[in-house]
């Protein structure tokens, strides 16, 4: 009985812990629009971007998402309790989320680094480190950190295609089609960990140029879902 209760007992810890890590990674296939979104403890989505900053949260509908496969995929509303900081709390935070159900959003406050002030600095028990301003200035102010999940970019000696854009999300490696490619490709997401994308050219018919011959839309990698948008 003791033994049963302790294994209940971790497998919930465990998923309080997995559902607020990174769950969803959503981007269009330039990789220049993108998405990370976090799953709070009662299933609702919290998205930020490579910056750091709320860009909102709702409840995910696969349904409607399949039917209009368009980026920035829509949430339905969250009908839990939402609480924001009030205006007794530090200048950066006042009026910011500070609750979704029962996951805490917390921030960078005027006491940290000026270049972190308003940032997110956790959501549950994940917590998010940013590249420090003497990075370099492709992705200096970029997450570095959320949780488990380490992220690399482009720097600015490579192509103008490339800075800036995500290099490594997790364990899963990204690579783009350079700046020397034909004009309706260059810039387009070329692999995303062992998967390659492929698309029609300048060359093909008009309407399809640029269009995805292959690749995947959506793909779990290292429990983490890929979403692939026009």
């Amino acid at each position: 009985m003791k033994k049963a209760l302790l294994i209940l007992i971790t497998l919930i810890f465990s998923g309080t812990i997995y559902a607020q890590s990174l769950s969803i990674v959503s981007l269009d296939r330039s990789g220049d629009k993108i998405l990370l979104s976090f799953r709070t403890i009662d299933n609702a989505l919290i998205n930020i971007s490579k910056e750091g900053q709320l860009l909102g949260y709702g409840m995910e509908n696969l349904q409607r998402q399949n039917l209009h496969w368009m980026f920035p995929p829509k949430l339905d509303p969250y009908m839990g309790r939402v609480e924001n900081y009030s205006d007794n709390e530090d200048v950066n935070l006042r009026g910011k989320v500070k609750y979704i159900g029962q996951t805490m959003v917390t921030y960078y406050a005027s006491y940290d680094k000026e270049e972190l002030h308003g940032k997110i600095k956790s959501i549950g028990t994940t917590d998010i480190v940013y590249y420090e301003s003497y990075s370099d200035k492709a992705f200096a102010g970029n997450i570095q950190r959320a949780g488990n999940n380490n992220f690399t970019y482009y720097s600015s000696f490579d192509s103008e295609a490339l800075k800036g854009k995500f290099k490594t999300i997790g364990n899963a490696g990204l690579t783009y089609y350079s700046s020397f490619e034909d004009k309706a490709i260059k810039g387009r997401i070329k692999s995303i960990g062992t998967d390659s994308f492929t698309y029609y050219t300048s060359f093909d018919r008009k309407g399809y140029q640029g269009v995805q011959k292959s690749g995947f839309q959506t793909k779990f990698i290292n429990s983490i879902r890929f979403q692939v948008f026009p």
